[in-house]
């Protein structure tokens, strides 16, 4: 399994606020769709409610594990509820070997998951948006203690766009 996350961020590192995103960039959504299509996505119950929200299911073509202390009120195709990120992994490397599912994972959030994953990743996709947002919910700063600026690419219709990938750093021996 290769974990990476995927986020999209302000300037002040807000990422949501009441269990949903604080901008709608078509362009971005259509990044998270093609960088995620056909992979396991790892998320906290409340990213996963704000998925079904406008939606009333998971997102296609994706297999959704989420982590969550209480038990689904029913079975969802595509989905499987875990009490741990650790569960999770071992449910990701299940469906990796059993079911062919591609060994590239993403954590798609939220907050809590994506700074207890962090040191797990390989790689972080951020967008990020160059404009502070009032949130209630923030990425850490702490990866870039851990992880190298890679590439960097603006976004051709909104300047205040950009997308980075950031690589685990290797790590120093003492």
């Amino acid at each position: 399994m290769i974990l990476n996350q995927i986020v999209a961020v302000s300037s002040n590192l807000a990422i949501g606020k009441n269990n949903d995103l604080l901008w709608h960039y078509p362009e971005d959504l259509k990044f998270f769709k093609d960088t995620t299509l056909n992979k396991i996505i790892i998320m906290g119950r409340k990213t996963f409610d704000s998925i079904l929200k406008p939606r009333g299911k998971p997102l296609p073509n994706r297999f959704h594990i989420v982590i969550s202390r209480s038990e689904p009120a029913a079975e969802i195709d595509q989905v499987r509820f875990v009490k741990s990120l650790k569960e999770a992994y071992a449910t990701a490397d299940m469906l990796i070997k059993l079911h062919n599912w591609n060994e590239e994972v993403f954590v798609v959030g939220g907050a809590e998951i994506y700074h207890q994953s962090l040191l797990d990743c390989r790689k972080l996709y951020i967008t990020r948006i160059n404009k502070n947002f009032d949130g209630d919910v923030y990425y850490s700063v702490e990866y870039k203690s851990h992880f190298l600026l890679d590439s960097v690419r603006a976004s051709s219709v909104h300047p205040e766009l950009s997308y980075e990938v950031w690589i685990s750093a290797p790590h120093k021996s003492l």
